[in-house]
């Protein structure tokens, strides 16, 4: 005879902390990224990736004076500080929202390869995050982003009369329009 197992969030204690099984696995791919962060194979790929700065850098005042190291990001192509660069992994994750899942994000987070990674800077890794999570290219992220950001700043008509362009009549439409306008720059 088959036991069948009680999930963590169906226990009385278990609902105490967790209302879902979606917060529980929230709360199992926090603690699986903290493991990523201090993965040491990650860590010492990175230290390859970066060159120390040169004299020239420093007397030119290129980077921050106490900066030691600086990489170049894959997707903007600047170099900068270190700790202003993560390593991403070059293939989403595909998610950690049941147990089926469970097995093959642990793997992401604590056994991929130098070769599944790229360096990229804290903007940039964003928007890949967001390209990833909304299905899309990352220069249409990039345009949405931007669009998203003249959103929050509640700017977006005068943002149409500086371009002279006739704003569409809902929010929804407007923001492709910005969207198409950046992507077209």
């Amino acid at each position: 005879m088959i036991e069948e197992k009680v999930n963590p969030w169906e226990t009385p204690e278990g609902r105490v902390v967790w209302k879902s099984k979606s917060q529980y696995f929230n709360w199992v791919r926090g603690g699986l990224r903290k493991l990523w962060v201090d993965y040491p194979v990650r860590k010492v790929w990175k230290g390859e990736q970066l060159r120390k700065v040169t004299p020239e850098e420093r007397q030119a005042k290129i980077f921050h004076p106490s900066t030691k190291n600086v990489g170049q990001c894959v997707m903007c192509t600047q170099w900068m500080a270190g700790s202003k660069l993560e390593c991403d992994h070059i293939d989403p994750s595909g998610g950690c929202k049941d147990w089926d899942e469970l097995e093959g994000f642990l793997h992401y987070c604590t056994a991929t390869v130098p070769e599944d990674w790229q360096l990229v800077c804290v903007p940039c890794h964003k928007i890949v995050t967001y390209a990833e999570r909304q299905n899309i290219p990352f220069e249409e992220a990039v345009a949405t982003k931007k669009a998203i950001a003249i959103e929050k700043e509640k700017k977006v008509l005068q943002w149409f009369e500086a371009k002279g362009i006739v704003a569409e009549s809902n929010a929804k439409a407007r923001r492709i329009q910005m969207v198409k306008y950046f992507m077209e720059e």
